[in-house]
């Protein structure tokens, strides 16, 4: 199983902020299980975090299409090689 390809996969898709960990675990009767932790963003509405966990889904299912899929979301903190958006910003004049 090749977890390195999932979690570059993963890193790739917008909105998804880190992956934390991408493990594949093996089943007795030949099959797998891969498992990730997923981090967003703290101001990331609810509705698009399950939309984007449906997208990490499909990502995996391409590359493992027989795998059974087991997505935990976690609120991240910002990306170190990400620049952060203007809006995060506070500026104060003084007269």
């Amino acid at each position: 199983m090749q977890t390195s390809a999932i979690q570059e996969a993963l890193l790739a898709t917008a909105g998804i902020q880190s992956v934390e960990s991408v493990e594949a675990h093996a089943l007795a009767d030949g099959g797998h299980i891969v498992t990730a932790r997923l981090g967003f963003g703290p101001s990331t509405p609810l509705g698009e975090v399950v939309a984007l966990l449906e997208v990490a889904r499909a990502e995996i299912r391409a590359i493992a299409p027989e795998a059974v899929i087991l997505l935990e979301p976690v609120v991240a903190g910002p990306r170190g090689d990400a620049n952060p958006p203007t809006d995060v910003f506070v500026i104060r004049g003084a007269d």
